[in-house]
């Protein structure tokens, strides 16, 4: 197996609860030649307490006033280029890894060797229960490298800020998170990824997305969201197979969110730009419904989820 050096990085944010979790399942890997960078983007609650009692040489804690997560991941990002790290894996302090993970993503990187990104699969933690992901565009659940990256992404997204491992080479190629965006930041860069890297994916579950955490950021109130609107990739849709309708579905994933609110405006701003053939019928008959109507439906993840559609939000 290649042996690389692998800097992990948790952005840390007000997640007392989870911190720890997710810090000990790092420290639990089977790989063990990383180092661990937790940045705390100025919590308020006793998270950076928590964590201080870790003594590590493998294990480096930063401490910045807020700037939000897309900062926070980019200083990361430039502090492996900076340092000189092969490559850099994410994961959530909301979330938690098996401790195969970085074992699995570096055999991705042996087994695939032109792969500039990798990353594994997943399950979501929910209320009553845990749930395997559905995928999309699959023939067969070998361990593959990606040739149509936007096809496999229609129900959930292949990368995902606690399963993706990125080259530090191939950084420049896809750029950093845009600080400018709150939510959807992560699609916005993995757009990027999807069009500029080789991706090689992996059906085994190394991670738990934990959705059940608390302070997660899609439960912000959208009027607090800076999202982004995807039309900087319009020029790109006929080099990338599936780019299309990758696009249209994240868009009608923010268009429903603000229609369950009762913003029309902004909803209608994202709606216009759907081609309506990318959307099922059902799809297409939420985005018909008042606020109301869709709230009768219960809670937002739970129409996803019935849709086999998962919303992201970032972290």
């Amino acid at each position: 197996m290649l042996i690389i050096k692998i800097l992990v990085h948790i952005p840390l944010f007000n997640k007392a609860a989870t911190i720890l979790r997710a810090i000990n399942s790092v420290c639990n890997q089977d790989y063990t030649n990383f180092d661990l960078l937790i940045i705390d983007d100025g919590s308020t609650d006793e998270s950076l307490d928590l964590i201080k009692h870790f003594k590590s040489d493998r294990i480096l804690i930063y401490s910045q006033e807020n700037t939000g997560v897309s900062a926070t991941r980019n200083c990361a990002l430039k502090f492996a280029i900076d340092k000189h790290y092969d490559g850099i894996a994410f994961l959530d302090a909301d979330d938690y890894w098996w401790p195969n993970h970085l074992s699995l993503l570096t055999q991705l990187f042996t087994k695939f060797p032109e792969a500039q990104a990798v990353a594994s699969n997943y399950n979501l933690k929910r209320s009553r229960k845990t749930l395997e992901t559905q995928w999309s565009g699959f023939k067969n659940e070998k361990d593959q490298l990606l040739e149509h990256f936007f096809e496999h992404n229609y129900l959930n997204s292949i990368c995902t800020c606690s399963t993706l491992m990125i080259k530090t080479e191939a950084i420049e190629k896809v750029g950093f998170f845009n600080e400018q965006v709150t939510h959807f930041e992560d699609i916005d860069w993995f757009t990027k990824i999807g069009m500029n890297l080789k991706v090689a994916f992996s059906f085994r579950v190394t991670t738990i997305i934990d959705e059940t955490a608390e302070n997660r950021s899609d439960q912000t109130d959208m009027n607090n969201r800076c999202l982004p609107d995807f039309s900087c990739y319009e020029t790109e849709i006929k080099k990338h197979q599936g780019l299309q309708k990758y696009l249209d579905l994240n868009r009608f994933s923010i268009a429903l969110a603000y229609r369950m609110e009762n913003d029309i405006r902004n909803a209608a701003f994202y709606q216009q730009k759907i081609n309506l053939r990318n959307l099922s019928l059902k799809q297409q008959k939420l985005l018909l419904m008042s606020g109301l109507q869709l709230k009768s439906l219960k809670h937002t993840q739970k129409i996803f989820g019935n849709l086999g559609w998962h919303l992201r939000t970032g972290n």
